[in-house]
């Protein structure tokens, strides 16, 4: 965690000179900084949702299926910001006229303020001269997009993305490229659950055999973020994100975990739930 900084450091972290970056911002300020943004992300998504009828509450929960908490996404930002996830897809796929309305007054605001600490970000990357195939590090170059994907794209488990929207890092190549040729291309059809997780950065696979059914661990990653003050800003686990293992891949799982508890360097604690309960109880079909 970062340790307290006083305001005059903080007011050297964000002043600049003759509309030139500060070069005596350092990697603790930086921290610092996005930090807050993320925590401003937060309150952004829950005033939006706070915002909502009942009946929008229950298209974006798919009717009470899923859990308000499955609707926010600072946690996937922090991750693709870490290059941990090349992509994030943002949808609510029940109701994508208030995925707009939602990207539009929560996300991209968000991403204008995140892309301005890129330089600084940048300048500090070459200074501490890590290499940049080093996973889950910061500060590190980044500049965050958000597309919609307006192709005809399918999946073996998705209907439909199109409206959907593709969360990137344009400055990292594999981020880009990814997003690009799976997502974005119009001319594209389908994109492959192998695909998918691949650039989601999922560590386990679809079943694809009656076997397989009988082995699948839903595993969800869980979060709470501190203020800046170390208070916790919410009473309850939230989910940052969630998928699917097969049992035999419970150890690469595991290391999966290890990499991702990175997100605490921005004040998120985070803590894993596996339900082995569906092992070989999953319904057949």
């Amino acid at each position: 965690m970062q340790s307290p900084q006083t305001k005059h450091s903080a007011t050297n972290a964000t002043n600049s000179t003759n509309g030139k970056l500060n070069s005596n911002i350092s990697e603790q300020d930086l921290l610092r900084r996005t930090s807050r943004v993320l925590r401003q992300l937060y309150h952004r998504e829950k005033q939006w949702l706070g915002s909502r009828t009942e009946e929008q509450l229950a298209a974006l929960t798919q009717q009470g299926q899923l859990s308000l908490s499955e609707q926010l996404h600072y946690g996937e930002v922090a991750f693709v910001l870490l290059h941990l996830k090349p992509c994030a897809i943002i949808d609510y796929a029940d109701d994508r006229e208030q995925l707009d309305d939602y990207v539009r007054s929560v996300i991209q605001p968000t991403l204008r303020e995140l892309n301005a600490l890129g330089p600084q970000a940048r300048m500090l990357q070459r200074t501490n001269e890590k290499p940049e195939s080093s996973s889950a590090w910061y500060p590190r170059s980044f500049k965050l997009v958000c597309s919609r994907i307006a192709g005809q794209l399918s999946s073996p488990e998705v209907a439909s993305w199109t409206g959907a929207y593709a969360l990137y890092d344009e400055l990292w190549e594999e981020s880009r490229e990814w997003a690009q040729a799976c997502l974005l291309d119009t001319k594209r059809t389908t994109v492959s659950e192998d695909e998918l997780a691949r650039g989601l950065d999922y560590p386990g696979s679809i079943p694809k055999t009656s076997e397989d059914m009988q082995q699948i661990v839903p595993v969800s990653y869980l979060g709470r973020m501190k203020s800046e003050s170390g208070e916790w800003m919410s009473d309850r686990w939230e989910c940052l994100t969630s998928f699917i293992v097969l049992q035999h891949e419970l150890p690469q799982t595991a290391m999966h975990r290890i990499r991702y508890q990175a997100i605490q360097m921005f004040d998120i604690e985070m803590q894993v739930t596996m339900d082995t309960s569906l092992i070989e109880q999953f319904p057949m079909s």
